[in-house]
């Protein structure tokens, strides 16, 4: 068989465009995904499943966050969870809250976990730890799940963009989270869209840290 130059490069031009295809098909399966998840941690101490936790989306909009809220909270509810979004119980993110009232309200109702999603800067990403963010070697969330709940959280305008959002878990009892999702979520159609499909993640990572019965 006479193998001539023409087959040779015949065959690196077959080679190169199936390369291109593999590197297509992996931005659409990662980075080009909706969701891509950064990290997922748990404290391996901690094993108790959900049984009534207060959902608080950290955002300057209200009818994100009353989405956000209702959103999880239905579907943690049909995993036997009593999930309760916290703008039925607290106020909405205009008006003053105060440390007092809203641990009181946390006491009142008997809540065992609290669930935080907030938005985060690359900055933060960088220095994302599971016990809280640490910026400049100063924790800026050092008052467990309230100081996270009521800080300061990230936002732009966009046309087509990436949020990434923090996902912590909180025992009441401690001031540390017992489980975090770090992702990276993109929004190119509506905000309400986004957490249409963020959500489920959120729901299919607790159920992996068999935190869902």
């Amino acid at each position: 068989m006479v193998y001539s130059q023409r087959d040779s490069h015949s065959q690196r031009g077959t080679g190169l465009a199936l390369a291109l295809l593999l590197l297509s098909l992996a931005c659409l399966n990662t980075a080009c995904a909706p969701v891509k998840t950064l990290d997922v941690w748990k404290d391996d101490s901690y094993s108790q499943p959900l049984q009534k936790v207060l959902i608080i989306a950290v955002t300057k909009q209200d009818y994100i966050r009353n989405q956000f809220e209702n959103v999880l909270a239905n579907q943690l509810n049909a995993k036997g969870v009593e999930a309760i979004p916290s703008f039925k119980v607290l106020p909405q993110a205009g008006e003053k809250l105060d440390r007092d009232s809203v641990v009181a309200k946390v006491k009142e109702l008997g809540i065992e976990n609290v669930l935080v999603a907030r938005s985060i800067s690359k900055e933060e990403i960088t220095n994302h730890q599971y016990g809280g963010v640490i910026l400049g070697g100063t924790a800026v969330y050092d008052n467990g799940w309230y100081g996270y709940s009521y800080g300061y959280t990230y936002d732009r305008q966009y046309d087509t963009d990436y949020f990434t959002i923090s996902t912590k878990l909180y025992d009441v009892s401690g001031e540390k989270p017992v489980w975090s999702y770090l992702a990276q979520v993109k929004v190119d159609d509506s905000r309400q869209h986004a957490v249409n499909i963020f959500v489920p993640m959120i729901v299919q990572e607790l159920s992996k840290a068999k935190l869902l019965n």
